[in-house]
């Protein structure tokens, strides 16, 4: 009988999803890291939240242990590499908290509206009847902004629609269609949706493209007496900047679940009345813990008794697999999937991953092995790539191409002999609203990994590090302008790459030691005859 480990509290709801499928379990809290070490071999999957810690020295020797489940969705607990040198699955339950948050923005919002907080406050505990001091707001007839329509923005919609109020969204990787089976008018850039906005939510990842999306720049166009409510993540919006907003009646209230830095005890929004907060209580619900508990203890069964499950963080069945040389076009694939991302200016409908060359003659994994949808390791690389940049820790090798399917993009993989003069490629071709970008990459006999082509451009790219990627009508003085503001600015080229186009374009790649500002990318932006600049990071 195949034997589960549970070191912390799950809901029993998890626990009889395994007793059903005729697995055994143990409950033993509190184990130390010696006692864990001592017993975790004797098991064939452990079950954690986030008290436990799985290290490189608890693996040392697994055992029998096939599994590593986190009850949630962060795994800063768990050695993922580790496991996966020794064959280790590790699996989470990220959504499952999705209606939870959802349900606590709605809350949120409607305390904020009708100044709940403190008039509970005034009346229980101050002992005053004064109504005047409460007037509030309807979300009735209001213009409701949702930035962020995954799963947590769609659930806040569909809700907010009930209160009869208009919905609009920004996400520039959720496709027209899903917005409209929602009922909500999808715009196309965000200053759009800050302008039209009475109420704005906020349901992003923190990226370094979310990170202080929302600053004084951001703010001055909103309208005058707007509503913010941030249940997402802390650092969406720049806290000091909204603390002198809401001083100033630019923002007339403000709702928080999740800070910059946490516990957030000392945070001077908490000095002001018209601020709402909860300690980071989005997901702490009775239903939300028990979804992520049997959602992992599904994916668990599924594992232990040969089903396909979608929730690994990893793959270490395919990289035993791997030859080193096929690791590194397994890294590279991930590289400009991630780069195709970072290029893209409008929603994906479709990613075709070409192997090229005698390299991907024969199959890493048989079509019979367990990995989604049955494609090669390299095309999942390109969609964890390509999806990890708006989706960050939610995506994983194992569920990339359902979320790829979720979002109604198409994927495909081809195998052809040669390319031009190259031996061995990845070609990477990523089909949007607007445009087709395509990128082939390769892996030189020493190991290097080198970017090749981009579209027409001939390139010669080592994809690490950080990269300004300009687009300019090849004309003289212009690489000369982008040199001045850089060095104003004290920001160091590493390195540069120029590729020319006889159709009067040129594509520049410039190797940069540090991230810049939207200041730095705005000027640059608005030299003339430069089309377009981009900050890439590998």
């Amino acid at each position: 009988m195949k034997k589960v480990l549970i070191t912390e509290h799950i809901a029993k709801e998890g626990s009889d999803v395994l007793k059903e499928n005729g697995i055994k379990t143990d409950e033993k809290y509190g184990l130390s890291p010696d006692e864990l070490k001592g017993i975790i071999g004797n098991y064939d999957a452990i079950i954690t939240r986030s008290g436990t810690r799985i290290t490189k020295d608890i693996l040392e020797k697994p055992g029998k242990l096939k599994v590593v489940g986190r009850a949630g969705v962060g795994l800063d607990n768990v050695d993922i590499e580790e496991a996966s040198k020794k064959g280790i699955v590790v699996v989470n339950a990220p959504g499952g908290n999705t209606t939870a948050a959802a349900e606590l923005t709605i809350a949120m919002v409607l305390n904020t509206l009708r100044k709940i907080p403190n008039a509970y406050y005034n009346l229980k505990y101050e002992k005053k009847w004064i109504r005047k001091k409460f007037m509030g707001t309807e979300l009735s007839g209001k213009t409701f902004g949702i930035v962020g329509l995954g799963n947590v923005g769609s659930a806040v919609a569909k809700r907010v629609k009930a209160f009869d109020a208009k919905v609009i969204a920004y996400d520039p990787y959720i496709k027209k269609s899903k917005a409209d089976n929602l009922g909500v008018e999808l715009v196309e850039r965000l200053d759009e949706l800050l302008k039209k906005s009475d109420i704005i939510t906020f349901h992003t990842p923190l990226t370094r493209e979310t990170h202080n999306m929302i600053r004084n720049k951001e703010i001055a166009i909103m309208k005058d007496g707007v509503i913010l409510v941030d249940c997402a993540r802390g650092g969406i919006i720049n806290e000091d900047e909204l603390y002198e907003a809401l001083k100033n009646g630019k923002v007339a209230a403000c709702a928080i679940d999740t800070f910059e830095k946490e516990p957030a005890i000392n945070n001077q929004l908490l000095e002001l009345d018209n601020v709402v907060v909860t300690p980071h209580i989005g997901a702490n619900s009775d239903k939300a813990q028990t979804n992520v508990a049997t959602m992992v203890c599904e994916q668990i069964a599924n594992v232990l008794l040969g089903r396909p499950y979608r929730n690994a963080v990893n793959i270490p069945f395919i990289k035993e697999m791997m030859s080193d040389y096929q690791k590194i076009y397994f890294e590279l694939s991930e590289n400009i999937g991630s780069f195709a991302a970072q290029l893209s200016d409008s929603r994906s409908s479709e990613i075709h991953i070409v192997m090229v060359g005698k390299n991907f003659e024969e199959d890493i994994v048989p079509k019979t092995f367990d990995v989604p949808f049955n494609y090669q390791p390299y095309t999942v690389a390109c969609i964890k790539g390509f999806l990890q940049h708006s989706l960050m820790d939610n995506v994983s090798y194992m569920s990339a191409p359902y979320f790829a399917k979720e979002d109604d993009i198409i994927v495909s993989e081809g195998k052809v002999k040669n390319y031009e003069n190259f031996n061995n490629l990845i070609i990477l071709k990523v089909t949007s609203e607007r445009e087709t970008k395509t990128i082939g990459a390769t892996v030189y006999e020493d190991g290097t990994k080198k970017i090749v082509f981009i579209d027409n451009f001939k390139t010669d790219i080592v994809p690490e590090g950080l990269y300004l990627y300009i687009i300019n009508n090849d004309k003289p003085g212009i690489i000369g302008k982008i040199g001045t503001i850089l060095g104003n600015f004290g920001i160091n080229i590493a390195g540069f790459h120029l590729s020319r186009q006889s159709n009067g374009f040129a594509m520049s790649f410039i190797r940069i030691d540090n991230l810049i500002n939207d200041e730095i990318l705005n000027l640059l932006r608005n030299i003339d005859d430069i089309m377009s600049v981009k900050l890439i990071k590998f």
